[in-house]
């Protein structure tokens, strides 16, 4: 091989190393990128999670309160009803 095909080959070789090294870079940097996107995608899903236990755990308060409320509702009803039939 000449030498003049050898530099030219070389002085490509360069190029590509350079333009590879810049992609690298790019790359590091996008992925670091990602990372803290991704980290702040985790803490809102923490959030979210937080608040739904939240909410089930008020639902369930409520659910109680309701079905103790129609219980005691329905023992009323029924005393109104017997002491009714006392009555007559």
């Amino acid at each position: 091989m000449p030498r003049d095909e050898y530099r030219e080959v070389l002085s490509r070789l360069d190029i590509l190393e350079h333009d590879v090294s810049d992609i690298k870079v790019d790359l590091r940097d996008l992925r670091r990128e990602m990372n803290e996107r991704f980290d702040r995608m985790n803490e809102h899903f923490d959030q979210m999670n937080a608040r739904f236990d939240q909410m089930y755990d008020r639902m369930l308060v409520q659910t109680r309160w309701l079905i103790g409320s129609l219980a005691l509702i329905g023992v009323v009803v029924s005393a109104l009803l017997a002491v009714g039939q006392f009555v007559k």
